[in-house]
């Protein structure tokens, strides 16, 4: 899968996860889609992207999302 596939659709889980007024809910709302929905394999792909420091286009949420993964 391309990676700004990857990067697309995790923003948008977040883009519905920014609504909730406690971040903290917010991001556990983003690691729980992306562990309950998302097989390991795109799981790490994201991972790997944000470790490669192509961060400027992912949600803030989804980044605080992946350390719970």
């Amino acid at each position: 899968m391309e990676d700004q596939h990857i990067v697309n659709m995790a923003n948008q889980i977040a883009s519905f996860f920014e609504a909730y007024p406690d971040q903290a809910e917010a991001i556990d709302g983003v690691s729980g889609h992306l562990k309950k929905f998302w097989s390991p394999k795109m799981r790490v792909k994201l991972k790997e992207i944000a470790d490669q420091g192509n961060i400027d286009n992912i949600h803030h949420l989804v980044l605080d999302a992946i350390k719970l993964i």
